[in-house]
C-alpha cells in the first residue's frame, strides 16, 4: 500500500511533463496505490504533496474521474482590470472610480 506522498511522487515523475493534464478512475487510483478502498483524506493528501510542485488533484462532483493538473502560475489580478469591468458589483477601484466619472 502506497501512502498519499509516495503516490503523489509517482504521479508526478510519471505524468509531470503531461502538460494538458490526465485523470484516473477509482478504479485506477485503488489499482495502482494498492488500495482496496481511499478516502477524501487520501486524495487531499496527494493534493497537498503534488501543490508543492506546481500541480493539483483534484476530483470532480461525483468522484469518479480524479484530474492531475498544472496549477497556475500567474495572479490573477496580473491581467489588468479588465476582469473587474465584467463584475455586476457597485463597488469600485480608486482607478475604475475616475474613469467612470
Amino acid at each position: 500500500m502506497k501512502s498519499a506522498k509516495e503516490f503523489a511522487v509517482w504521479l508526478h515523475e510519471r505524468f509531470g511533463d503531461v502538460k494538458s493534464g490526465v485523470y484516473l478512475t477509482k478504479t485506477d487510483i485503488a489499482t495502482l496505490s494498492g488500495r482496496q478502498r481511499f478516502t477524501h483524506e487520501f486524495i487531499s493528501d496527494i493534493h497537498y504533496e503534488l501543490a508543492l510542485s506546481g500541480m493539483g488533484f483534484v476530483t470532480d462532483t461525483h468522484r469518479e474521474k480524479y484530474y492531475l493538473v498544472h496549477l497556475p502560475t500567474e495572479y490573477w489580478q496580473v491581467q489588468g482590470d479588465r476582469y473587474q469591468e465584467d463584475c455586476e458589483s457597485n463597488v469600485r477601484t480608486i482607478t475604475q472610480a475616475k474613469r467612470h466619472n
